[in-house]
């Protein structure tokens, strides 16, 4: 498919809104409920804005929202810059492409959102390609969760979108505000949005190293010194014990990643992430082993604060995975 490059501007000046209610900390919801709109409204999450803590719920406004059946059996991002004449997307010349559309060894099929190169130091030293996918399925509950009541609540004195380029206008600034940004992003994840990350070696290296680099990505991220100082004490507790759980599932195996080699961290709808490793048989080639499923974490806590970093704009690990990722999402809702 072919890419346009599109740069979404907005004139509207929107100020930040006091959201509906104080809360310690953000939670998650039973996935009954969450994945099944016949309810009216979707449990209510807590953020960190301008320094306070706010909750925010979306009662009723679910039940506004028409979604025709089938609309997105398929998904096309004009972000996604395929290769020709193939589904896949050159990220680096020295690993495989990426594909635009992924199945096993994962539960479903995912459709690819956003991509980039992981680079480490001021000598830019090229770690990994990152795919960010979407399950394929769940681009309906999308727009179901991201329409424009939601995504108005916001801010104050901004206009109302009648039409789909004004919804398209308010969510492009929403998903690249770093105050709102991470909220809509978790906001996804808490409602069953399942997603994954497909983490391609572009040097030889182990999964230990890639084990401390998700934990160096999850504290970076600066909602984890906020949650750790939560005065609910068993917030902290909970993140320790997931990161603790991160690090024993990646330690069950010992494993080398030569170049090539693929980690998947796939969320569910419960928010649990399943770990599955393929790694390069032999070095320079793309013949791969089996899918080892290492394991799975399941702290919802654990998983928000990875996911925010690939996809929320406050700090992102790679900032064109978290343009191109938004830019989809926007193409998908509106």
């Amino acid at each position: 498919m072919s890419w346009i490059a599109k740069t979404t501007r907005t004139s509207l000046r929107l100020q930040r809104s006091p959201l509906a209610r104080v809360a310690a900390s953000f939670g998650s919801s039973s996935a009954a409920g969450r994945r099944h709109f016949s309810q009216s409204s979707i449990h209510a999450h807590g953020s960190v804005i301008g320094g306070k803590t706010f909750g925010f719920g979306l009662v009723g406004a679910l039940t506004t929202v028409a979604v025709t059946a089938g609309v997105y059996s398929t998904f096309s991002s004009q972000n996604i810059r395929s290769d020709a004449g193939v589904d896949t997307v050159s990220v680096v010349s020295s690993v495989d492409p990426l594909p635009t559309k992924l199945t096993a060894p994962l539960s479903t099929t995912y459709d690819l959102i956003g991509y980039g190169i992981r680079e480490v130091s001021f000598l830019k030293f090229q770690v990994y390609a990152l795919g960010l996918y979407i399950a394929e399925d769940d681009l309906k509950l999308v727009k179901q969760i991201l329409n424009s009541k939601f995504i108005e609540s916001f801010y104050e004195d901004i206009q109302h979108a009648t039409t789909p380029e004004e919804h398209k206008e308010n969510l492009s600034r929403a998903l690249n505000d770093p105050s709102v940004s991470n909220i809509l992003i978790r906001n996804l994840l808490t409602s069953g949005v399942r997603f994954t990350a497909r983490i391609c070696a572009v040097r030889n290296t182990d999964l230990s190293h890639l084990r401390d680099g998700f934990i160096r990505t999850i504290k970076n991220n600066p909602n984890y010194g906020k949650l750790m100082k939560s005065e609910d004490e068993t917030v902290g507790e909970r993140i320790t014990k997931g990161l603790e759980d991160l690090r024993d599932t990646f330690n069950t195996a010992k494993m080398s990643a030569k170049k090539n080699s693929l980690v998947f961290m796939e969320i569910d709808e419960n928010q649990h992430i399943r770990v599955t490793v393929e790694a390069i048989k032999k070095a320079g080639t793309s013949e791969r082993g089996q899918p080892v499923v290492l394991g799975t974490v399941k702290e919802p806590l654990v998983t928000q604060l990875l996911f925010e970093s690939y996809a929320g704009a406050e700090k992102p690990l790679i900032k064109s995975v978290q343009a191109i990722a938004s830019q989809s999402i926007v193409d998908a809702v509106c």
